[in-house]
């Protein structure tokens, strides 16, 4: 297979900002990086005092203000107790299936290595085993009392990453790795800003890095009030549903990025729906463009931060544009590297339609 260089740019990147951990609340690593990444791509650079950076890139003429959002975070766990014999209890940030956990590899605070315990083979092996609830779990780190663990310097709120570098597949176009959601949405963004150089468009283009999307959106809401952005892309990944494991098939990795039409969860009554304007804007450039998109329209199954971004002021028309990925919100989440090539293409390609002409009002 011939090499693409873009794919393997976007490899590179992704597999270092995969290499960093940051759950929600718990950002710095990411923020950092990506502050620094931008500042030589944009013409200014900043960060609030919850880590939500913003970088924004000034066309040759005046225009609308597109805002291009990926957020920071990461799901993982988090110590809520230490019991006297020297285990972790955890809860869990962002949702996790407590299936996937027993025998997975941890780091805590950066420094400690651990495992989530498991009950041994032997043991189970004559009975159905169960899937425990996340209460009844526990983290070794090979500690022998709360003491000695509480000397190491963790405590209750100390943060837990899932230990799983990036890796090539068979197929090396194929990665996996933790955390792909949503560092690759942080690649594309990086990807279009180096591209930008020397291109021609209008208005103001901010690319903002939001924290907590795992939390509840946070960040969104912070930083759609501060930028005040005339239209917005919300770069995601959204589970793909091309295994075995699902009856329904409603989008696969390698056919392209997803648009998500309508999403949300009804018991937090929140959600969105993609702007039709935006939608016809971004199908027209995909049109043109010659680049593959894929379509979901799943209510009540997730949220991302154009739930939030939509609604922000007077209201922002947004979309969101979503990067599939198998085995979501778990250390081994597997993704095609073409999907984001082509989302990088697409966005590229809509920031250089950013113009005075364009118009997003429903009712002229």
């Amino acid at each position: 297979m011939k090499p693409n260089s873009h794919l393997e740019r976007l490899k590179a990147r992704l597999r270092e900002l995969t290499s960093l951990n940051a759950i929600s609340s718990v950002e710095k690593n990411v923020a950092q990086y990506m502050h620094d990444a931008l500042k030589p791509l944009a013409d200014e650079v900043s960060a609030d005092n919850f880590g939500n950076v913003f970088a924004l890139r000034r066309g040759k003429k005046p225009g609308p203000r597109l805002m291009i959002a990926p957020h920071s975070d990461e799901v993982g766990l988090m110590v809520r107790s230490i019991t006297p014999d020297g285990f972790l209890k955890f809860h869990t940030i962002g949702a996790i299936s407590s299936a996937i956990l027993p025998a997975t590899r941890v780091i805590v605070d950066e420094k400690f290595h651990g495992t989530v315990a498991t009950v041994a083979g032997h043991l189970e092996a004559e009975i159905q085993p169960r899937v425990r609830p996340v209460s009844e779990l526990h983290i070794d780190v090979g500690a022998s009392s709360e003491k000695e663990v509480r000397s190491w310097g963790i405590r209750e709120g100390t943060p837990v990453n899932f230990v799983s570098p990036l890796v090539e597949l068979h197929n090396p176009e194929l990665v996996m790795s933790k955390s792909i959601d949503n560092r690759i949405g942080c690649t594309i963004l990086l990807d279009v800003f180096e591209r930008m150089k020397g291109e021609t468009f209008e208005g103001e283009i901010y690319g903002v890095v939001n924290v907590m999307e795992e939390m509840g959106l946070r960040g969104a809401r912070m930083a759609t009030a501060r930028v005040k952005p005339d239209w917005a892309i919300a770069l995601d990944t959204i589970p793909s549903e091309d295994t075995p494991l699902s009856e329904e098939r409603s989008c696969s990795i390698g056919k392209g990025p997803v648009l998500q039409l309508i999403e949300g969860r009804a018991e937090a009554f929140i959600g969105s729906a993609m702007h039709p304007k935006v939608r016809d804007l971004i199908l027209d450039t995909a049109k043109k463009e010659n680049i593959p998109v894929q379509f979901a329209a799943q209510y009540g199954k997730w949220v991302t931060d154009a739930a939030a971004i939509h609604i922000s002021g007077e209201g922002v028309p947004s979309a969101c544009l979503n990067i599939p990925r198998r085995y979501s919100h778990s250390p081994n989440e597997v993704m095609n590297l073409n999907d984001a090539v082509n989302a990088s293409h697409l966005v590229l390609a809509l920031v250089k339609r950013n113009s005075a002409k364009l118009s997003f009002r429903i009712v002229e």
